[in-house]
């Protein structure tokens, strides 16, 4: 028993090391200073409004069971990614569901001194992965209000 739940571990770690949501952005205008995620509103299109853009961001996540579910962490890091560059505002470009994203495999085998032998075996763990794309704008936020 004791040594399944050792095994277990060991390959639910990947999970717990991989499982996670990552992003970036690249600044084409003029940088704001760093806001709050929760001031960020993210566009479906883009609004009527005047705005400014500050630059594009860029995020992804394989951390869910659920299609749905990767894609709302994606969006997260996305607009922390568009609050980092003091950006109010995201126009959504596009939201892709990749492939899976592998991680390795592997096969031990030690010899001790004292004429031990010792195997191991390691797996491969495959997953899908959403990914995010957006302009990341600023515009006053009382013209949103006032809409």
């Amino acid at each position: 028993m004791m040594n399944s739940i050792k095994y277990l571990s060991v390959l639910a770690l990947p999970v717990f090391l991989f499982g996670c949501a990552s992003g970036s952005h690249v600044v084409t205008g003029q940088q704001m200073p760093e806001i709050e995620v929760d001031q960020v509103v993210v566009f479906t299109e883009a609004p009527a409004f005047d705005y400014e853009i500050i630059g594009s961001v860029r995020a992804s996540s394989d951390n869910g069971f659920s299609e749905e579910s990767r894609k709302e962490k994606a969006t997260l890091e996305m607009r922390e990614q568009a609050a980092k560059i003091g950006a109010n505002g995201v126009i959504l470009d596009g939201v892709t569901q990749l492939s899976f994203r592998r991680l390795g495999t592997g096969v031990g085998l030690a010899v001790g001194s004292g004429g031990g032998v010792g195997t191991s075996l390691g797996s491969s763990f495959s997953f899908p992965t959403a990914e995010v794309t957006g302009t990341a704008i600023y515009y006053e936020s009382d013209v949103v209000k006032a809409l």
